[in-house]
């Protein structure tokens, strides 16, 4: 059972010089309970006063006449968390009653015979001076230790340092897992055995594994909530731990401790109790740099990409405040990256969508330094936007290089639906700017025309991405509404499907057997309706050049109809 106090166990309490004359009576399975507290039991209402953790001395003065009272106090003290029962007879009770020591021994409650001359002051002075001595050591130890703490944060620690010193504190292997940011740091592996697979196991251990527990600083009056188990595996046997880390009623990430070869003290669980809310700043401090840092970014790519002149040398200046180098060549690629599960709360939705942007952003960030690649990443209104160097790579491989690439991130990302646009190869200042709007085009036609979670480049989108690449998309809108508008007003009007015969048809390259068995309707009514579509338009879709003016209709009234307005991405 779990302690919220410092305190001495009961087989200390009797190895004090004042008990030397105490016998045990029974219960003697519960010598290690701990004594955080003494009374005295002289009245019959003490039982709403007992604590956990309490030692109560009594003379049986409250019970001496009454069976059923006695028959019942050990088991309601037991209840309430005593911790052990000290009772001094021959004066109103001549002996302690056999059923109290059954009792006793049943419940695994010391029940302690005190002597006739025992002092209740004496003894009350020596457990009270013991427990104070032990708890005042115990704070300014915590103290030492908070002190430490803060002012590493003070001297600018980060995650790395705040889990070292944690490690070294509890001597624990310690694992500091940052939700908000996607950040881990991991110390202390000197504290467990030469097996990073089981320490690894150990720390990545499901949380509905470890059993939940609270652990209360009454003089505080803070709460730790936490999770923790015993384990034995590989020969070894150890102890995990599990603390949230929160701000504000929201969860930022946790803190998991493996200790080998012992057991967390409650020392260890006070030192929990004050890390948890430092780490939680450090969580929160870092959130809020690299929003800053993501901001001045952002707005310097907004610059360039409106700018008229993007290629003078001040971009170039700029950049280099970042670490960026424009001069390289880059591949862009715009992720958007939204939540896999549905979230019907607009609020809520746009919330989940800022921190799957965010988190996703930090991933990438890893994923492109495990790889080792040369690389620019920035959030953007349009998305997650990556330039990536591609080195040495042939033009022609570019585009396989970018798919091994992107499927190896994808493993990453598995969490969200990702969709990315991805641009050609471009040089330069210049070729930045190409290079966005490019990926841009590719991400906004790509999930209308293939659909969403694709990876899509610039090149597979053809004369669409030729035609809707430019700024002004009002030519493009009325063509597509002159050849399509007839057959989408027939279809509203007599509840037809000649959009959809048309769409099917070009789908089995103008095979009319097949668009019939596609759309489950007879081949002669695919006919008629062919022969339809001819009259409504003027266009034949038997006929080369008239059905490419059909076809960039049809796909251009569809992209038109999703509602991408591509404008802003030139």
């Amino acid at each position: 059972m779990m302690f919220h106090e410092v305190g001495i166990t009961v087989r200390e309490v009797l190895e004090l010089p004042e008990f030397s004359g105490v016998a045990v009576a029974g219960g003697r399975s519960g010598m290690e309970r701990v004594v955080t507290n003494i009374n005295v039991m002289e009245v019959p209402d003490i039982l709403d006063w007992v604590r956990e953790g309490d030692m109560l001395l009594t003379t049986g003065y409250a019970i001496k006449d009454n069976l059923d009272a006695q028959r019942a106090l050990l088991p309601t003290l037991a209840s309430k968390g005593l911790a052990v029962l000290g009772m001094k007879p021959k004066r109103y009770i001549d002996a302690i009653p056999p059923h109290m020591i059954d009792a006793a021994d049943e419940l695994g409650v010391p029940l302690l015979e005190l002597p006739r001359e025992a002092n209740f002051s004496d003894l009350i002075s020596a457990v009270l001076a013991e427990l104070v001595n032990r708890q005042s050591r115990f704070v300014q130890v915590s103290l030492v230790a908070h002190r430490r703490f803060i002012n590493l944060l003070l001297q600018g620690g980060g995650l790395q340092e705040i889990s070292g010193a944690a490690a070294d504190l509890l001597q624990a292997v310690v694992s500091i897992d940052d939700s908000l940011n996607l950040r881990r740091s991991v110390s202390g592996m000197c504290w467990g055995p030469s097996n990073e697979a089981l320490i690894g196991e150990l720390l990545d251990r499901p949380t509905e594994h470890l059993e939940p527990e609270t652990f209360t600083d009454r003089v505080e009056g803070t709460v730790l909530w936490f999770k923790r188990n015993q384990v034995e595996t590989n020969g070894y046997k150890a102890e995990i731990i599990r603390a949230p880390v929160t701000a504000a009623n929201e969860q930022l990430g946790s803190l998991t401790a493996v200790k080998f070869f012992g057991e967390f003290s409650v020392t260890d669980l006070y030192s929990l109790e004050r890390l948890c809310p430092l780490i939680a700043l450090d969580v929160i401090r870092y959130h809020d740099v690299t929003q800053v840092e993501q901001k001045y970014r952002t707005e310097f790519l907004d610059q360039l990409f409106s700018s008229d002149n993007p290629a003078e040398e001040g971009f170039l200046e700029r950049a280099r405040t970042f670490g960026w180098n424009l001069g390289l060549d880059y591949v862009t690629i715009l992720f958007d990256v939204l939540p896999s599960r549905e979230i019907s709360d607009i609020a809520e939705y746009e919330k989940a969508c800022q921190l799957a942007k965010t988190q996703a952003t930090t991933v990438i960030a890893d994923f492109c330094r495990r790889n080792r690649l040369r690389y620019i990443l920035t959030r953007h209104a349009s998305g997650i936007l990556l330039f990536v160097y591609p080195g040495q790579v042939n033009e022609d491989d570019v585009t396989s290089w970018t798919d091994r690439l992107l499927k190896k991130a994808r493993s990453n990302l598995g969490r969200w639906t990702v969709s990315s646009g991805v641009s050609r190869r471009v040089s330069g200042v210049t070729g930045i700017k190409r290079g966005f709007r490019e990926a841009k085009v590719a991400m906004d036609l790509g999930k209308v025309i293939f659909g969403k979670g694709q990876n899509i480049h610039y090149e597979m989108l053809g004369i669409y991405g030729l035609l809707l690449g430019q700024a002004d998309l009002d030519e493009q809108k009325r063509f597509a509404d002159e050849i399509i508008g007839e057959l989408r007003d027939y279809d509203g009007s007599k509840g037809g499907e000649l959009l959809k015969t048309l769409e099917a048809y070009f789908k089995t390259n103008g095979n009319a057997r097949k668009t019939a068995e596609l759309m489950y309707a007879h081949y002669n009514t695919i006919l008629y309706r062919l022969r339809k579509i001819k009259e409504l338009t003027g266009l034949d879709p038997n006929h080369a050049d008239q059905r490419l003016s059909l076809q960039t209709a049809l796909r251009l009234s569809r992209i038109f109809d999703m509602g991408h307005h591509l404008n802003g991405c030139l």
